[in-house]
């Protein structure tokens, strides 16, 4: 027995639980003076199939749609009285899209055309649309790195051709500054994950963007999390607490992120400081089978013997199928946890 699970505690685990398959993608369709659109639709449509979907707006503007796979759309809106509106994205992979629609009157939109000679603005309102688009691609690639370059010159020319505007044509501009501005600040906070050398200075310049993101939408799980996570950085516990606080109202404790981090911290060798982080996923998630199997092993390299024994029949209670069932039957079979009561 010694021997058995000697083998397996000197193994990194990699039980971490899969990411998701699909995406999904939320936003809200307005008209130019920022309010809902009345009997809006969304028409999803795959560009490499033939498949598309239709979606009614709900009377606040917002729509919603879930388990998308992550492929290339041509997503379309439209209301009677209103120019149709259509914009070519990538759903992200086990992530939220937040993409608003500003529909605008057909003459409007014939107004805004250019006349003569170009607006003050335009040139760079141009450039900053094209930026943010071609960063929006390798944004839902997870190419942060390659995107930030491009959302920061989104950013700086769309907010250069903002204030060149007149205040009645801000509206709809105002939105796509605000629709970068988020995106700016999750690249930013992706780009420092991954860059421990530069990880202070950017996540304090994607913070402000971020907390800007979450005053419009406190419901932004995407930036709750960012939120969480450099708040944590910087030793502002209060504020990680408040944010943490707000994430699990909207979708409740996650057990799967302290299983994750328990089984972070096992494959360091720390068997004593991961059992907490199996506790807790237990704690709300009582019938996390996984999470009881990992205990066990944290018991037994602490030689709790009893608590080892006790963890593995529940594993089995919980799972008496599941992947370890059979590898678990057999530990306790064995003389050295048979016997112990």
């Amino acid at each position: 027995m010694s021997r058995m699970l000697s083998a397996l505690l000197g193994a990194t685990i990699c039980l971490t639980l899969a990411a998701d398959t699909t995406g999904r993608i939320t936003g809200k369709v307005l008209d130019k003076a920022g309010k809902p659109v009345p009997n809006a639709t969304i028409v999803l449509k795959r560009t490499d199939i033939s498949w598309t979907k239709t979606l009614k707006v709900s009377g606040n503007g917002t729509f919603q749609q879930v388990g998308l796979e992550p492929k290339e759309f041509d997503i379309t809106a439209s209301a009677e009285g209103f120019a149709p509106l259509t914009i070519h994205l990538k759903i992200p992979l086990g992530d939220t899209l937040n993409q608003d629609f500003c529909l605008m009157k057909p003459e409007d939109v014939r107004a805004a055309a250019p006349q003569g000679a170009p607006q003050p603005s335009g040139d760079k309102a141009v450039i900053g649309a094209d930026a943010f688009n071609q960063a929006v691609v390798l944004y839902n690639d997870k190419n942060y790195t390659a995107a930030l370059p491009l959302v920061e010159s989104a950013f700086s020319n769309l907010k250069e051709s903002l204030e060149l505007l007149p205040a009645e044509k801000k509206p709809e501009l105002e939105s796509q500054v605000a629709q970068v501005e988020r995106v700016y600040g999750v690249v930013l906070f992706e780009v420092g994950r991954q860059d421990a050398a530069r990880q202070t200075e950017l996540w304090g310049q994607a913070e402000p963007r971020l907390k800007a993101a979450l005053a419009r939408n406190p419901k932004d799980q995407r930036v709750l999390d960012a939120l969480i996570t450099t708040s944590k950085a910087k030793g502002d516990t209060e504020a990680a607490t408040t944010y943490q606080a707000s994430l699990d109202a909207l979708i409740g404790p996650r057990p799967e992120l302290a299983f994750n981090q328990g089984v972070e911290t096992y494959n360091k060798g720390d068997m004593a400081a991961a059992k907490p982080f199996f506790l807790k996923a237990i704690q709300v998630d009582p019938n996390f089978a996984e999470a009881y199997y990992m205990l066990a092993m944290c018991e037994f390299a602490g030689n709790n013997l009893k608590a080892t024994k006790q963890n593995f029949k529940k594993y089995l209670e919980v799972a008496p199928k599941g992947k370890h069932a059979e590898e678990v039957k057999a530990m306790l079979e064995d003389p050295s946890l048979k016997g112990i009561k």
